[in-house]
């Protein structure tokens, strides 16, 4: 029985020295590893960027290819919270007006459609961050609310 025991632990330190090797000599998964600390970070375009340059390197690189589709999904993300940000502005701005012109209304009905259907298209997945997503959820309600307030559904 102590014999297994030793030859458990050898196996063991070996395969664990073997990936140390492979990933300390392998500029692919280098920059796996690395792009992976950057999408955890929250910098995905860095990640994808990085990812890129490993799949280049070896594209059977399975980590590469997943930091390189999931950076890609949460960058998405990221933009459309930045755009909605970006827009809630401009319709605050507007609606500071007394009254609201026709041209207004029209202007915030399509920013509103426009963001609502982007957030129709994002197609998150399991790794997708929890609260990227949930930002992104936060930002659709907000155009919905504001277009439903203004335009509001006749029965």
């Amino acid at each position: 029985m102590k014999m297994y025991k030793i030859l458990f632990n050898t196996l063991v330190v070996l395969i664990l020295l073997a990936a140390i090797f492979f990933f300390g000599f392998s500029d692919s998964y280098k920059l796996s590893l690395e792009a992976k600390v950057k999408y955890m970070q929250g910098e995905y375009a860095q990640a994808r960027v990085l990812a890129k340059e490993a799949f280049d390197l070896d594209p059977y690189n399975r980590m590469a290819i997943s930091i390189l589709a999931q950076s890609k999904i949460s960058a998405q993300m990221a933009d459309y919270v930045q755009d909605g940000k970006r827009y809630l502005s401009k319709i605050e701005k507007i609606t500071k007006q007394q009254n609201l012109s026709d041209a207004d209304k029209i202007k915030i009905k399509l920013m509103c459609e426009v963001m609502m259907g982007r957030y129709v298209k994002l197609n998150p997945t399991v790794l997708t961050d929890k609260d990227l997503y949930a930002s992104c959820k936060k930002t659709y309600q907000n155009f919905k609310k504001i277009y439903e307030e203004i335009f509001p559904q006749k029965m």
